[in-house]
């Protein structure tokens, strides 16, 4: 089970502004911010957190890095909950807590005794995963179960987030035609809702609305065909549904702060 794990730690170094997009966690998350400070939008709503402090996040809930201070450091641990017991116990202590009845969110305080042994214990897990100890992986899980122990006691009652599958279907919709300049309505019929109601729906969820998110969606995949391929910029511009190639190239400028020739020659280099 250890080898097959899906337990890892994403540690990262953030400028002044991240990028947009929207996830969903198919994963139990544990972020903790070591320097900086970082803002998360989850399920709609925006939380900062400052050195030292952290968050506990289900999975199933939407989130989006919307903005940090420069040099940030944080960290992301994530694992599949049923990697970290036997199937007789995951049974017990994790299927029950893996519907929309768990808590969705859990911020975590460095002031709070009982939440700085949660933030020391997740940060002994990310520096496991990445020693050199034979027994790292071991370390980490046996770790990283106490940190869910903590979570199901946290959790309670609560109904479904409204709204959660309805933002769920149109950011899939984006995502399945990232190739495409999808319309206000087609997002809209994803989610089985009027124009009007999908954009207050992604003034709600996110920073931004439902066109320009399809189109910071659209620059991102652009940028990793610039980064992974040696296609020209008109035949990329072209695969993005873009007849005009400055058109594309004043687009992708909006969003990366730099042409994608400048993007491409910039990773190249790196």
């Amino acid at each position: 089970m250890l080898e097959q794990s899906s337990l890892q730690s994403v540690e990262s170094t953030t400028g002044a502004v991240m990028t947009a997009m929207i996830h969903v966690t198919d994963h139990f998350h544990a972020f903790i911010v070591r320097a900086g400070r970082v803002d998360l939008m989850v399920n709609g709503d925006r939380h900062s957190l400052r050195t030292g402090s952290g968050l506990l996040l289900a999975p199933g809930q939407l989130y989006q890095v919307v903005s940090s201070e420069e040099a940030t450091r944080f960290v992301d641990v994530r694992v599949d909950p049923y990697d970290l017991f036997a199937p007789l116990l995951a049974e017990r202590f994790v299927t029950p807590f893996m519907t929309g009845a768990t808590l969705p969110l859990k911020l975590l305080t460095p002031t709070e005794r009982a939440e700085k042994a949660v933030l020391d214990t997740i940060d002994k897990v990310s520096r496991s995963l990445h020693g050199d100890s034979s027994f790292a992986l071991l370390d980490a899980t046996l770790q990283m179960a106490v940190v869910w122990r903590y979570w199901i006691q946290q959790t309670n009652e609560q109904p479904r987030l409204v709204g959660q599958d309805r933002m769920k279907a149109m950011l899939a919709y984006i995502h399945e035609h990232v190739t495409e300049r999808v319309t206000l309505e087609q997002i809209a019929e994803a989610g089985g809702l009027s124009r009007a109601e999908c954009c207050r729906y992604f003034t709600k969820w996110t920073a931004t609305s439902p066109l320009a998110y399809a189109c910071d969606v659209r620059m991102e995949a652009a940028a990793h065909q610039l980064q992974e391929t040696t296609e020209s910029v008109a035949a990329i511009a072209s695969r993005f549904g873009y007849t005009s190639v400055s058109h594309f190239v004043q687009t992708f400028k909006k969003v990366h702060k730099v042409t994608p020739l400048a993007y491409r020659k910039g990773k190249k280099t790196k």
